[in-house]
């Protein structure tokens, strides 16, 4: 059980150390974040998230968010992959 417990908190650790964009609380105050193009957009709970998929966004060379606004996003674009 304890090598089980040191191995899933050094996979975690590492993940964790790996991923150069923030953390973020779980506050709910919903931001949409917008792609230039209107490609797609992303909702989350909060504007810390929608940086943060846009940090992820970026380190995958996928466009980022150029604009983020309060409340939530309009349904008829397109919804951008959570990643």
């Amino acid at each position: 059980m304890e090598i089980h417990l040191i191995f899933v908190s050094l996979v975690l650790g590492k993940t964790i150390a790996d991923d150069e964009c923030l953390s973020c609380g779980w506050n709910s105050d919903v931001h949409c974040g917008k792609v230039a193009d209107g490609s797609c957009v992303f909702t989350a709970l909060n504007r810390c998230q929608v940086e943060r998929i846009g940090c992820r966004r970026e380190a995958k060379k996928l466009k980022p968010f150029t604009e983020i606004v309060k409340g939530r996003c309009p349904k008829d674009i397109k919804q951008c992959a959570k990643l």
